[in-house]
């Protein structure tokens, strides 16, 4: 309902608003369905609004996301009392932007709410250009306060603060190719945990499941290059990045990206994408902790060594002039070096290494009113 009283306002703005002041209002609507093999289903609808004014040197634009989500995946049927859980998630956010002399200025807000889990963000960053806008130079910030409880546990409330510092340079290196450099600095302080994942334990004879304890303090460093480029003979584009990252909890990780674009006249065009990312695990992780856990202990599988890789295509067709129309699929897979699919939690015998296989739909239409 929310989605559709913000269609209806930007129609009843585009109408009642003096053109001079008001340009096009760009709408987009995404739908993305994800189902794995660990029996984890998502459907995510997602709508966008953007318009210019001011002569289109200022834009406001909206975005609304929900995500349906219900699992039966390892860790629910090892740990959780129930076979299946299920949970929504709606966010909601604005952001607008400012053009200034040779550069921009933005700020947004960001709100999330699922049923045990809410966060509200604020952002703001900004452009500048140098040597007749061949150099553009980026700066960003964004703060977020987020609360976490539990289902099931009334008394359970925890807290967590993130901050985010974003540095880019994008460099012109002629009418075809463009450098890009970003780093990105992330702080997060409090509950940086989940209250329903359990650590392994096994005590002489005896394997139990030990609520995970994390570092309540987690620095992330992330340093990023995009070469993008254009061949006109081919009507094809390549987009090439590269990100390594490391945080204070010992996490190495690399991942490497290939998209290349080919375009089959003005109606018609197609992307296919290549993704591989490589991680080492955290330094207090382990599949089973044996007899003394330790200060720190966890049981989120994302903290081991593991590899993933994904394989995409994305169909786009152009309706009209103002409307576009685009099919996402995606195949990607995850194989952990150190973590293992627990049967019983109360034996080794039925363990199997884990591994994890995905495939997502996402259907989108962008127009123009």
């Amino acid at each position: 309902m929310k989605i559709l009283l913000l269609v209806v306002a930007s129609c009843l703005i585009s109408l009642t608003t003096p053109q001079s002041a008001l340009s096009e209002i760009d709408g987009s609507t995404v739908i993305r369905y994800y189902s794995d093999s660990q029996q984890t289903v998502v459907l995510s609808p997602a709508i966008d609004l953007g318009s210019t004014f001011n002569e289109d040197r200022m834009k406001i634009s909206v975005h609304v996301a929900q995500d349906i989500l219900t699992s039966a995946s390892s860790e629910v049927r090892t740990y959780a009392s129930r076979g299946t859980i299920s949970d929504y998630r709606q966010e909601y956010q604005v952001n607008y932007e400012s053009q200034i002399p040779d550069g921009t200025l933005s700020a947004g807000i960001v709100t999330s709410d699922e049923s045990d889990y809410s966060s509200r963000a604020i952002s703001a960053g900004g452009s500048r250009e140098f040597f007749t806008k061949n150099t553009v130079v980026g700066f960003g910030f964004a703060s977020s306060q987020d609360v976490i409880t539990a289902t099931g546990n009334s008394g359970f409330r925890e807290t967590m603060q993130n901050q985010n510092y974003s540095l880019s340079l994008s460099q012109i290196l002629s009418k075809n190719a463009l450098l890009q450099l970003i780093y990105d600095f992330k702080v997060e302080n409090g509950f940086i945990a989940s209250p329903y994942r359990r650590a392994k334990l096994i005590t002489g004879a005896n394997i139990s499941a030990l609520s995970e304890n994390h570092p309540r303090t987690r620095n992330r460093h992330a340093i990023g290059m995009k070469y993008n480029v254009y061949i006109p003979r081919w009507k094809m584009s390549s987009a090439t990045a590269y990100r390594i990252y490391q945080d204070s909890w010992g996490v190495l990780s690399h991942t490497l990206e290939e998209r290349l674009t080919r375009e089959f006249g003005r109606k018609f065009e197609i992307a296919a994408t290549v993704r591989f990312y490589t991680q080492s695990k955290a330094k207090f992780y382990e599949d089973y902790y044996i007899n003394d856990p330790g200060v720190f202990y966890t049981g989120n599988k994302t903290l081991s060594t593991y590899l993933s890789y994904g394989i995409g295509l994305r169909p786009a067709w152009n309706l009209t002039e103002k409307t576009n129309f685009s099919v996402k699929l995606e195949y990607f897979g995850q194989k952990f070096s150190d973590a293992t699919d627990a049967g019983q939690l109360t034996t080794l015998a039925d363990d199997k290494p884990l591994a994890i296989s995905a495939f997502v739909i996402g259907l989108g239409l962008t127009t123009k009113f």
